[in-house]
């Protein structure tokens, strides 16, 4: 008898290895290992929200019907090179091979075509809901694309109320000597959220310059890079939404000290949830349209199986 395969997704070392190697690919896969765990792929048809797993992983090795993977052009134009879609190019021939099964698409979700709708059995969607400005309208025509009893699963780090939630795309300019103290860390934990937008320009002029300090305030103010939701407002989104939640639960908690947690609910009155990094959601179309919510006392925060799910092999 064969022994099943350790790995996530039941991948050899050698498949494991080329996927990382070729792809990029590191927790997506473990993303989509947690997700098999819930919801068998095989013979599904899927819509990927935010990106775009190779076709020789999700229609020859997990025997999917069909993968379509979409993408916002304004993501993918940020990115450039490094976008998913991008990497899958050694993945050509897979492609061509399934024609019609496989597609890529830039496209915002919300903007996606009405042939779309009713078409697919599951929404897989990784590190992707942090991004999406008009979540509650995405979801709704996530849950038009969805057949009846289709499911849509998320899994979304960092979120804004998170210590590392300014979600920053940019590091420390070369031209600054990363030595100095000062300069080693962007933000301290939760300090987009303890600090004013003066605050926030303020420090920075004091440890760099002028176009970086204003890059900074760009990126975790202004950009259209994040939604700047707060985990509350994820679950507020999900219960107000056609859907209905099966299962809800924070991921990768870190918890700030008692005087930073009384801080942030003093600046952030009505949020009091800044342990978590991230949110694991399964939500369903139901098969008679009936729109049936998780109660707020069934709100699960076991956030052990899922971190154990999610080591980097």
């Amino acid at each position: 008898m064969q022994q099943q395969s350790p790995l996530p997704l039941a991948l050899s070392s050698d498949q494991l290895a080329h996927y990382q190697q070729e792809f990029k690919l590191s927790y997506h896969i473990n993303y989509l290992e947690v997700c098999r765990q819930r919801i068998s792929l095989q013979g599904l048809d899927v819509l990927e929200v935010g990106g775009a797993m190779p076709a020789s992983l999700v229609i020859d090795h997990l025997g999917c019907n069909s993968w379509t993977g979409v993408e916002a052009p304004g993501y993918d134009e940020e990115l450039g090179v490094a976008n998913q879609f991008h990497r899958n190019a050694g993945d050509r021939d897979q492609q061509q091979l399934h024609q019609g099964r496989y597609r890529h698409i830039y496209r915002n979700i919300e903007d996606i075509e009405n042939d779309h709708f009713g078409q697919y059995d599951l929404i897989f969607s990784i590190a992707c809901f942090e991004h999406i400005a008009r979540l509650p309208f995405a979801l709704e025509v996530m849950h038009r694309c969805l057949k009846p009893g289709g499911k849509l699963f998320t899994m979304h780090s960092p979120i804004w109320s998170a210590f590392d939630g300014h979600h920053l795309p940019i590091g420390i300019p070369e031209r600054f000597d990363c030595d100095d103290p000062a300069r080693q860390q962007l933000f301290a934990p939760w300090g987009h959220l303890l600090q004013t937008r003066k605050q926030t320009y303020g420090d920075f002029l004091k440890r760099f310059d002028r176009d970086f300090a204003e890059q900074i305030i760009y990126y975790t103010y202004n950009s259209s890079h994040i939604n700047r939701y707060f985990s509350e407002d994820y679950l507020t989104a999900f219960r107000a939404s056609s859907f209905a939640v099966v299962e809800h639960q924070i991921t990768f908690t870190c918890s700030p000290i008692p005087s930073v947690q009384q801080a942030l609910e003093q600046r952030h009155p009505g949020y009091a949830q800044f342990s978590n990094n991230g949110i694991l959601a399964m939500l369903q179309r139901t098969a008679n349209n009936e729109f049936s919510h998780i109660a707020p006392g069934n709100m699960s925060f076991n956030t052990q199986p899922v971190a154990e799910n999610l080591a980097i092999f």
